[in-house]
């Protein structure tokens, strides 16, 4: 009988004690590396400013509807803080790549539309991979990216390399603000898109040194933690662009 009840003391204590585990759990260490819209401190009042630590538990005011931050943690890499859906409170939720949201290869002219279209990130080592046995690519069929920049027009073929379509290093040059991409083929034009390029700047080399200072562990895991923050918050991307201008920008 003694065990028995010594047995449904522990189970007592230890179901008391659950609860502060799994707050224990829940509160993780954050710096918030990009702040976009206002995100304002409940305790403080202030709003959230990028270099700052914050803790997962912690209560904030979303001030506009498309107010998010981008937050790292040593251990688990980077997160995007949002509001919930039904405002009752803040969500730390994982970033595109953590999810291993991938882009499939493409296969025909439309797939390759699709992807180019929105916000693409320009860093100037920017290529998709397409399945070439499918989607053939040669003098009758061919993509051209057309813009206006400067006072001048520049219509170019994308280069075609190793399987993958290449954007022109022109770009980042010229910056151009909206670009369009056509697909032709042997009987003409055939479909287009248009997307906005977003280039590189000083803002991200501090966001990418940031993930770089705070991530734990080798350099694979912040390379990838940085490319799923690029592709987030500034445009489509892949994670071989991003390490190379990682590479050339940054020296890591």
């Amino acid at each position: 009988m003694k065990n028995i009840v010594t047995g449904i003391k522990v189970a007592a204590i230890s179901l008391m004690l659950l609860p502060l585990a799994s707050s224990a759990q829940k509160n993780i260490n954050y710096k918030v590396v990009k702040v976009q819209g206002e995100i304002q401190r409940v305790k403080t009042g202030n709003l959230l400013s990028v270099g700052e630590d914050v803790v997962s538990n912690e209560n904030f005011a979303f001030r506009t509807d498309y107010s998010r931050a981008v937050v790292v943690n040593k251990e688990s890499g980077c997160v995007v803080l949002s509001a919930r859906n039904d405002n009752s409170g803040p969500q730390f939720l994982p970033t595109s790549n953590s999810m291993s949201v991938r882009a499939s290869v493409p296969t025909m002219p439309s797939e390759v539309i699709e992807y180019y279209y929105g916000d693409i990130f320009v860093s100037g080592h920017d290529s998709l991979k397409i399945d070439s046995e499918k989607l053939a690519i040669g003098d009758d069929s061919y993509f051209v990216i057309s813009y206006n920049a400067n006072g001048k027009k520049v219509s170019e073929r994308m280069e075609y390399a190793n399987g993958k379509l290449v954007l022109p290093q022109s770009l980042v040059n010229d910056k151009p603000t909206k670009v369009i991409l056509t697909y032709n083929d042997e009987f003409g034009e055939s479909n287009k898109t248009e997307f906005t390029p977003v280039y590189a700047g000083d803002a991200l080399k501090d966001e990418i040194k940031l993930i770089f200072s705070t991530i734990k562990g080798k350099r694979d895991a912040k390379v990838t933690a940085s490319s799923s923050f690029v592709n987030d918050f500034y445009g489509k991307t892949t994670e071989d662009a991003v390490d190379t201008w990682i590479k050339e920008n940054l020296n890591y």
